[in-house]
């Protein structure tokens, strides 16, 4: 769905099978435009849920600056930025001096993968996750998913190279990460807030979830402090939102971990 300003290219999601010979992307319809709202229409009626009507605020401004600019210019690039140029970005993505920050390891084992699972890495990007959990899960398989088609690209030429015939890039689209199959576990590592209409896109992965499969989203702490990676302030979701929100699609809240990161959070949920 990063590095020193992590951004992971969300909108994200990708797919072809990975193994040998090179595979090519199956192919998918054409993604269709975003729907863009009205510049002058009121957040959408969000009852009297706090989180609720949090999380209409926050799509109804995503869809303002998809037809006016925005004043804080780096805050627009970052949520609405295309992320093309995949071998360019992947020096900024896969950057070794983000590892002190991410910590993959500790995201990882909070998953509890088992080597036979079947995982989504949902807005892969150039694969930073993606690479680690097809280690993970040597018996089973990573779905890859990305909304560019270069970095749909890329992830194949990087199964192939680093030889993980279990890692399936995956292209999606802005609303639905069209994973091809149900799986176990599905991760959305700093994607989240680049994400334009949550309820839409998160009821379709939640379908691709097996019952009493977790969904983990992994994003920037509310109250991160302001030179740390990732988004400005103005642009993070706070867990207490992101787990309210999942709660109200029919997903069971698990926990919430805000101490293994020092930036971000990691909530995790499951289907029941």
């Amino acid at each position: 769905m990063s590095t020193q300003r992590a951004r992971t290219p969300l909108l994200l999601l990708l797919l072809g099978a990975c193994s040998q010979p090179p595979v090519t992307p199956a192919a998918a319809p054409a993604p269709a435009p975003a729907p863009v709202a009205s510049a002058t229409a009121p957040p959408p009626h969000a009852g009297h849920d706090p989180a609720e009507h949090a999380l209409a605020a926050q799509e109804h401004e995503i869809s303002q600056e998809l037809v006016s600019p925005a004043p804080d210019h780096r805050t627009r690039h970052q949520r609405h930025h295309r992320f093309e140029r995949a071998d360019e970005w992947a020096e900024q993505f896969d950057d070794p001096s983000r590892d002190a920050w991410q910590r993959p390891e500790a995201v990882i084992a909070a998953l509890a993968l088992r080597p036979d699972m079947t995982v989504a890495d949902v807005g892969a990007g150039t694969g930073y996750f993606a690479v680690r959990l097809a280690r993970a899960v040597p018996r089973g398989r990573v779905y890859a998913v990305d909304v560019e088609p270069d970095m749909v690209r890329y992830l194949i030429e990087r199964a192939a190279r680093e030889g993980l015939a279990n890692l399936t890039p995956v292209l999606g689209v802005a609303a639905d990460p069209r994973i091809p199959a149900e799986v176990d576990v599905a991760i959305v590592v700093d994607t989240y807030h680049h994400i334009a209409d949550p309820t839409d896109f998160f009821g379709h992965l939640r379908d691709r979830l097996r019952p009493g499969g977790t969904l983990a989203i992994v994003d920037f702490k509310k109250d991160a402090p302001d030179d740390a990676p990732g988004p400005p302030a103005a642009m993070r979701i706070a867990d207490d939102i992101v787990a309210a929100h999942l709660k109200k699609l029919g997903l069971s809240h698990v926990r919430t971990d805000r101490d293994s990161l020092p930036y971000q959070y990691i909530v995790l949920m499951t289907r029941p």
